[in-house]
């Protein structure tokens, strides 16, 4: 426990910033969010995307929310995140005023507390027997998963996809450990990384349940660091994905309350 204690203090001390100052934040209409480097250009119907790590992408202009989106980067601020009354949360600052936040507070917190599709029209792949493969928390253990194809071709590509478009290249996608879930395993190629794939996954889970909303229901997530230590395991669900998306909860306090080593 004492180790993974310390992977998380470390995750948390690198990836201070969910989403770096002076980043644009685009939302779709389906509840998801892009992170981009400056504010997309429009041409011929197409909304042309540079990406954090520099990839450039396209989506149709029309998918995007407009109004939101807008009123999310008023006066061009970067988005931090801030501690206040022991909480961490995210606020809008100029880019010339972002500070280092200490994160001690908030990883202390793991410390006490335990780190705690309805049948396809097709044929589906029969979920593992995975029933004695549980780890400390209760939760299956999903290093131990069986790696099989995801049943749904069509759904697997277009959450590989779209993951893509949100910059996270090194990810493979597997059945869950039951018919309704469906398993992403993602190489963070920096700790830093892991919140914005967390981010990404739950992103992706919003638009698949928008696209296919009789195929997938929620997501098993495992993260690898580069170096192929655990950097953390998640079961997103519809409610937890959609408060991820509109800020409820800052994505770093959403990986202590909900991560599964």
């Amino acid at each position: 426990m004492h180790r993974q204690f310390t992977i998380l203090l470390s995750i948390l001390m690198i990836a201070i910033m969910a989403i770096p100052a002076g980043a644009y934040t685009i939302y779709l209409k389906d509840g998801s969010r892009l992170i981009a480097k400056e504010k997309h250009r429009l041409e011929d119907g197409k909304a042309i995307i540079v990406l954090q790590n520099g990839t450039r992408t396209f989506i149709e202009a029309s998918e995007i929310d407009i109004t939101r989106t807008e009123q999310a980067n008023l006066g061009d601020y970067g988005t931090a995140l801030v501690l206040e009354d022991g909480q961490l949360v995210e606020a809008q600052i100029k880019p010339t005023q972002q500070k280092a936040q200490r994160l001690t507070d908030v990883a202390s917190k793991t410390e006490s507390g335990t780190l705690t599709r309805p049948q396809s029209r097709r044929q589906t792949a029969a979920a593992p027997d995975v029933s004695q493969q549980r780890n400390e928390t209760g939760t299956v253990d999903l290093t131990s998963l069986p790696r099989a194809p995801f049943s749904e071709m069509d759904v697997s590509a277009e959450a590989t996809r779209f993951l893509r478009t949100l910059g996270v290249e090194s990810v493979q996608m597997y059945q869950g450990s039951d018919p309704t879930r469906a398993f992403l395993e993602i190489t963070t190629n920096s700790e830093a990384a892991v919140f914005r794939s967390l981010d990404a996954a739950a992103d992706t889970l919003l638009h698949l349940l928008n696209r296919y909303p009789d195929r997938v229901q929620s997501v098993e997530l495992l993260m690898f660091t580069s170096n192929r230590d655990r950097a953390g395991q998640f079961h997103l669900t519809r409610e937890m994905a959609v408060a991820l998306a509109d800020n409820e909860l800052d994505t770093s306090e959403f990986f202590i309350q909900h991560v599964q080593f």
